[in-house]
């Protein structure tokens, strides 16, 4: 039909029926405009949050250039600062002062320790006694070391004293500070040892390679000496 149109029914409980016809064309036109203000609506979102975005780049590109411009500011002060300090300079003491800077310093040789690896590797032994067993522990800077004493000359006692030397990675020794009476000995066969004492003052344990221990008879002599590595002694 050309005239059709749609018919609206309003139904209330305290009055009659209402009948509104509308035309097709003015529904058309009602559905057509609340999609067209949803879509506005949808803009009108995009657009205030695209906006509330660039505003605050702007901002934060702001307060990047004012900082920037601080710096600036500071850094022409200071080169204002210097221009006034080189102005009030003699050129020619100026030119003294900067040619001390620029030229190189004359270094002095250092001297190299000449280290003789006969004393720190040889090692002595005139068969009066043997060493087995030497093992060492560290805690903190305190070094216990323990090892078997034997007699070799079965057919009469062995008396003597028993030392020990710290070897540096370097290359050099340093005396350790042991306890006489606990490395003192007098044996028929057989005696533990077993002393303790402390690292030198200014020696860690990266700086040491390993221990050499001195064995002296009765007369002063040595009868025996070994450097034994820490990395093979340390339990």
């Amino acid at each position: 039909m050309i005239d059709s149109k749609y018919s609206v029914l309003f139904m209330r409980d305290d009055r009659d029926v209402t009948r509104y016809r509308v035309s097709p064309f003015w529904l058309r036109m009602f559905i057509f405009s609340q999609i067209f203000l949803f879509l506005f609506a949808a803009g009108g979102i995009y657009m205030g949050v695209r906006g509330f975005k660039i505003n605050a780049d702007l901002h934060s590109e702001k307060k990047d250039l004012e900082q920037r411009l601080v710096d600036a500011e500071v850094r022409l002060e200071r080169l204002g600062n210097m221009e006034k300090i080189l102005e009030s300079y003699d050129p020619t003491e100026l030119q003294s002062l900067l040619s001390a800077a620029t030229s190189p310093e004359v270094e002095e040789p250092v001297q190299q320790v000449e280290i003789n690896l006969n004393d720190i590797f040889v090692r002595a032994d005139t068969q009066q006694v043997g060493v087995e067993n030497l093992q060492a522990k560290l805690s903190k800077r305190k070094l216990s070391i323990t090892f078997e004493l034997n007699n070799l000359q079965a057919s009469k006692p062995m008396a003597g004293q028993a030392d020990f030397v710290f070897i540096k990675r370097d290359g050099t020794s340093v005396a350790a500070k042991t306890n006489k009476n606990d490395l003192g000995f007098q044996i028929q066969r057989f005696k533990r040892i077993q002393t303790t004492f402390l690292l030198p003052d200014g020696v860690d344990k990266d700086d040491l390679f390993g221990l050499r221990l001195e064995i002296k008879g009765k007369g002063g002599d040595v009868i025996f000496a070994e450097t034994y590595p820490l990395y093979h002694i340390l339990a």
